[in-house]
């Protein structure tokens, strides 16, 4: 089996299950991990990055995976009937040409609840689990595995906002993070800066806190999208995070960066304009409205030396 994206991985199955139903996303599974064909395959750091110990029974969390290649075991999983075994071939890494065989045996599994029969409020819970795991995997490094916990934080936030009557955007209309609110305001935990969540009593996050943590998620992924150079979709998920926090200095930057990239300079100093505003003594900001003025001006100059040869 072969799937397309991000995550592309050759599975063989080796020998077959049994049972009706298979590991959901947060299922805890038994599993054994084995190397195929260690002698032919590359070094002892490669290995390591797997991410799961290999060759001794483990437990794992499906969707809890911290590198590339345990994110794609984690999906090859989703596959499989308890008791199968199979063979998964697949890159090392999202962006290189190494590539692993690993042989998976799913031991036993007790399934999670499915997304349509989980509640709000654990819905709520699976989105800040994966936030979470999303920034560790970010810090370590490997950011297709973060990608990855970024963007399903955002379907369970998408998914709660849905089964609670509310749309993420009717929680964050113009006022929003100014004064929007739900009713049970008064207990409702911390939402920092970075936009970690302190004394997460998740049944009380507000709509202000919900915002701010979908807000976070698609600046998260800009993030991602920004380390792997793909600079049109990442000034596109800016953009998402801008809708819902149109003064979020982070977002203009990133979004700014991306558009200096792709050529749309003039963009970049709104953005960079309106953020250096908002923080007049960032650095970054500066330099990057510096650097983006200096392109524009090279624009115009290169544009008015072409209209001049038009009309000699």
């Amino acid at each position: 089996m072969s799937m397309s994206g991000l995550f592309d991985y050759e599975k063989l199955m080796i020998k077959s299950g049994y049972g009706k139903y298979k590991p959901n996303e947060f299922s805890k599974c038994r599993i054994v991990l084995h190397l195929r064909h260690p002698e032919e395959q590359v070094s002892c750091d490669a290995v390591s990055s797997i991410g799961y110990q290999l060759d001794t029974e483990i437990k794992i969390v499906v969707g809890h995976g911290m590198t590339h290649v345990a994110c794609i075991v984690d999906l090859c999983v989703l596959t499989m009937f308890e008791g199968e075994k199979c063979s998964l071939q697949t890159k090392y890494h999202a962006a290189g040409d190494e590539f692993v065989v690993l042989e998976i045996t799913l031991l036993s599994f007790v399934a999670a609840n499915e997304l349509y029969s989980t509640s709000y409020n654990d819905k709520l819970m699976c989105a800040v689990t994966l936030k979470e795991l999303g920034i560790s995997a970010f810090t370590a490094g490997n950011i297709s595995a973060a990608f990855h916990k970024f963007s399903r934080s955002l379907k369970y936030l998408t998914c709660a906002a849905v089964e609670n009557d509310t749309s993420i955007s009717s929680c964050t209309d113009d006022n929003a993070l100014s004064n929007g609110t739900c009713a049970s305001d008064s207990h409702s935990p911390t939402l920092l800066a970075n936009g970690d969540i302190q004394d997460v009593k998740i049944c009380h996050l507000t709509c202000e806190g919900i915002a701010r943590l979908t807000c976070h998620c698609w600046l998260n992924l800009a993030a991602c999208q920004l380390r792997n150079k793909n600079f049109k979709m990442a000034a596109v998920n800016c953009s998402k995070a801008l809708n819902i926090d149109p003064n979020n200095v982070k977002g203009l930057f990133r979004r700014a960066q991306c558009n200096v990239k792709t050529g749309n300079e003039y963009a970049a100093v709104v953005d960079l304009e309106q953020a250096l505003a908002l923080e007049p003594g960032n650095h970054d900001i500066t330099r990057l409205l510096c650097t983006a003025r200096q392109l524009s001006r090279k624009s115009d100059e290169t544009l008015a030396a072409a209209m001049s040869k038009m009309f000699q």
